[in-house]
């Protein structure tokens, strides 16, 4: 059996920044400590489509939001604020998870997180865009078809901590220049697409009816 000072050593990440190596051990904090869910609301008459979020028009895969097709018809939604981190609780396994950088409305079906600490935000984001979280949501998951986590099992979460709030930002802002080069490169790849479709419809007789 591992001892404390065992079990302590080995919450320490095998990749770490060369000014972090002797900062010490992390910490698994639940969630809801650090990033409660909000229940706030805000009246149907002051969102748009544009800052209205649902299952619906988060992107799967981590891909961010679209606008919305239309808004329900109801008098209120859930509100959420630029920092929060958004997820679709219906089906978990699409990977929808939001990083809001503005504020609007969201349906009942989506959780909103609010991190404590305004600079964690980004650090949450990418703690809960990870197939590791999803898969944790899947295994309290109920139900076949469409299957919804475990709003108390999630808020129990064990989110990983460093010991220094320096630690916890460079990994944030790695994580996040990545993803900002991934989306550069997305935006090239889906012009290059266009682009061919394009040439292929005009480089290609087509046969008049």
């Amino acid at each position: 059996m591992r001892s404390k000072s065992d079990k302590k050593k080995s919450l320490v990440p095998r990749l770490r920044f060369p000014e972090f190596r002797e900062a010490g051990a992390w910490e698994f904090i639940p969630l809801e400590a650090i990033a409660p869910l909000v229940n706030d609301r805000v009246q149907l008459k002051d969102i748009s489509n544009v800052n209205y979020v649902s299952t619906e028009n988060i992107l799967q895969d981590f891909g961010g939001v679209a606008v919305a097709n239309k808004l329900p018809t109801v008098n209120s939604v859930s509100s959420f604020q630029a920092g929060d981190v958004l997820l679709a609780n219906i089906r978990p396994y699409l990977k929808k998870v939001w990083a809001a950088n503005f504020s609007g409305g969201a349906s009942n079906d989506v959780l909103v997180f609010r991190p404590r600490n305004s600079q964690g935000g980004q650090y949450v984001a990418h703690i809960l865009k990870n197939n590791r979280f999803i898969n944790y949501v899947m295994a309290g998951a109920k139900g076949v078809k469409m299957p919804r986590g475990d709003i108390n099992s999630i808020k129990e979460y064990p989110v990983p901590i460093p010991p220094e709030t320096t630690e916890q930002q460079k990994i944030a802002h790695c994580l996040s220049s990545l993803d900002e080069v991934i989306g550069l490169e997305s935006h090239k790849l889906d012009a290059l697409k266009n682009l061919k479709k394009g040439l292929m419809q005009q480089l290609f007789p087509q046969e008049v009816a």
